[in-house]
């Protein structure tokens, strides 16, 4: 297989200094990661760079990418997105996000409709559905939530994302990132992911599917249902033995199934 050229962005957006890698060529798409699986450049996004110029963004307070303290709600996580396709020179690309990021990019698409050529909800957090909420995984401890994250938590790719540490100072490092992630996550879902996006979704004009892993305990498949009965012209994938990380667990079908929905 070729190997992918990566290319390191810096821009600035607003107040918010962004990294970004970027790689492939073709139409552009931009991929907004979630809470979780955010680091490096996953294999599905290699196969999404075969036909796509691929541009992930590290989301504010993840990573090197501070400056989380000057977005206060989710009007201003929004605003920031669109200065960032702004400083990116990006016209309407699809936009791909999973999690945290698959709401974004709804907010995204429901604020001002021809913000993207088609979305893709992986996973989908901002809404609450009281028969079906879940597993709360700020909740989860730390020593349980691969088991929560994965189909398999002693897969290969569960273990290379969420490894074991043998040393302290890897623990405290790997403890360090998670605090801060959940941190930045729970600044916008807590204490429940409905800041009233479910009140907008009808807005969404652009063609939307929404992907979910069959054994996904974050966000149960009843989501799926509640986002494609609102959202105009949208539809719903499964992938199966994949929980809530199913570009990570099963990369290829996943990069499959979003490559044909963006080049129907």
């Amino acid at each position: 297989m070729v190997t992918t050229q990566l290319s390191e962005l810096t821009v600035q957006a607003g107040p918010i200094t962004a990294h970004v890698t970027r790689a492939g060529r073709g139409d552009p798409l931009v991929y907004l990661h979630g809470a979780f699986g955010h680091g490096g450049w996953p294999p599905f996004l290699d196969r999404l760079a075969e036909r796509f110029s691929v541009y992930a963004p590290v989301q504010p307070g993840f990573g090197e990418t501070d400056g989380v303290e000057h977005l206060d709600d989710i009007l201003d996580l929004t605003l920031y997105h669109y200065d960032l396709l702004d400083a990116l020179g990006l016209h309407s690309p699809n936009i791909v996000g999973h999690y945290f990021g698959a709401m974004v990019a709804a907010e995204m698409a429901a604020l001002r409709p021809r913000i993207a050529r088609k979305l893709v909800l992986v996973s989908p957090a901002g809404l609450w559905l009281d028969h079906d909420q879940g597993v709360d995984y700020f909740a989860t401890p730390a020593t349980e939530l691969r088991g929560v994250l994965f189909r398999d938590p002693e897969s290969a790719v569960a273990r290379n994302t969420m490894p074991d540490l043998d040393t302290e100072e890897e623990q405290a490092r790997q403890s360090l990132e998670r605090v801060r992630a959940l941190s930045t996550v729970a600044k916008f879902l807590w204490p429940i992911p409905d800041k009233g996006l479910h009140k907008r979704l009808h807005r969404i004009t652009a063609p939307t599917l929404v992907v979910m892993g069959s054994d996904d305990q974050i966000v149960p498949a009843a989501y799926a249902t509640e986002v494609t009965s609102r959202v105009p012209n949208s539809r719903a994938e499964v992938i199966h033995d994949a929980a809530h990380l199913p570009m990570l667990e099963q990369p290829e079908q996943f990069a499959r199934i979003v490559s044909d929905f963006l080049t129907e």
